[in-house]
């Protein structure tokens, strides 16, 4: 079935369109890839800041506790030491759990970025060599060769995923395990 109200393209014109639409698809996607970056930037800025204002809660805690110590008897003194003594390990515990936890999640997300900035690239180059192909032949192989490498990729990728993810609950496991 032809239908004869539709213009007629060259196949050339039709793979300078493909082409230039391929092109316009990358530059998008730059501009994406580049603003995910600045999210995960800001999102570590701001978990940084937030430390930042535990440590002067806990600095100012620490400081009025001392002030109200110092004015009562040597018992209180006493209490206060330990108070300070447990508040510390307390906090230290939480900032070291908190530190390992958030490396954790920076290392799994950078590999995820990494892992999906590869496949996406991947896809693109194949489009635009898809684009380029003479001849049905030529596109199915080009096909059947994207299909191999894109498996083996996403392969290594979930092995090395499975791998950063095994090695972190491991470290964190015997994190927990030491005193």
């Amino acid at each position: 079935m032809k239908d004869d109200n539709l213009p007629m393209v060259s196949p050339q014109a039709g793979r300078d369109l493909a082409e230039g639409s391929l092109a316009r698809v990358r530059e998008a996607y730059e501009h994406f890839a580049e603003a995910g970056e600045m999210a995960l930037n800001a999102f570590e800025t701001s978990m940084a800041q937030s430390f930042e204002g535990w440590r002067s809660v806990m600095g100012s805690s620490r400081e009025t506790a001392h002030q109200l110590s110092d004015s009562n008897v040597a018992g209180a003194r006493r209490m206060r030491e330990q108070w300070d003594a447990a508040g510390a390990r307390l906090y230290n515990a939480f900032e070291d759990n908190a530190a390992h936890t958030m490396a954790a999640m920076r290392e799994i997300g950078h590999r995820m970025l990494v892992a999906s900035d590869t496949n996406v690239r991947a896809s693109l180059d194949f489009a635009e060599r898809l684009a380029k192909a003479a001849d049905a032949r030529e596109m199915a192989a080009l096909h059947v060769t994207f299909m191999q490498e894109q498996s083996r990729r996403l392969t290594d990728q979930m092995v090395d995923l499975h791998q950063t993810t095994s090695r972190l609950a491991r470290e964190a496991a015997s994190r927990t395990e030491t005193p």
